[in-house]
């Protein structure tokens, strides 16, 4: 007697989520089937807020929309070459024609000095180029130097946990 295979947690996840949102494909974003995506952690939404703990929001200090901003625009090497730095700054949050630019810059300064992005010049452009390094990598650092906070520190080890990730 042949049985059946068993389910995959793909298919019990879809079987629930078809289960309370009937008919709900077609309103999805699939990311196999059209054009416009990234692969990202699943941790960035924790190292986005290492980020802002970081740096003082109340002062305009907040880097993680930038950082992410960064994600949104990379591929799967990593490369970003920085073409337009209105768009970006635009992007990222920086509306306000006049400082948008230079705020975004600053942003991306103290990213690469945190070690989360490495940056090069293309001509005139100082930050023509940016490398996103391996989040997770600079996170350890940040740790070993004392910079990472005991709760957030917690949170990310479960999250780790959760997603099969071992930390390095």
């Amino acid at each position: 007697m042949a049985t059946s295979p068993k389910p995959t947690l793909e298919m019990k996840r879809r079987a629930l989520r078809d289960q309370l949102f009937p008919n709900s494909e077609s309103e999805l974003w699939n990311r196999k089937a059209v054009n416009g995506f990234t692969t990202i952690p699943r941790t960035l939404g924790l190292i986005m807020t290492l980020l802002e703990q970081m740096f003082d929001r109340k002062k305009g200090h907040d880097v993680s929309r930038t950082y992410f901003e960064l994600w949104c625009r990379a591929f799967d090497d990593y490369f970003i070459e920085v073409t337009d730095t209105e768009a970006f700054a635009f992007s990222a949050g920086f509306v306000s024609k006049g400082r948008n630019v230079r705020s975004w810059e600053e942003r991306v300064k103290m990213l690469a000095a945190l070690g989360f992005i490495k940056v090069a010049p293309n001509g005139s452009r100082k930050q023509g180029y940016i490398l996103l390094v391996d989040p997770h990598k600079i996170v350890k650092k940040l740790k070993e130097d004392g910079k990472i906070p005991n709760d957030w520190w917690g949170a990310y080890n479960k999250r780790a946990s959760e997603i099969g990730y071992t930390l390095p």
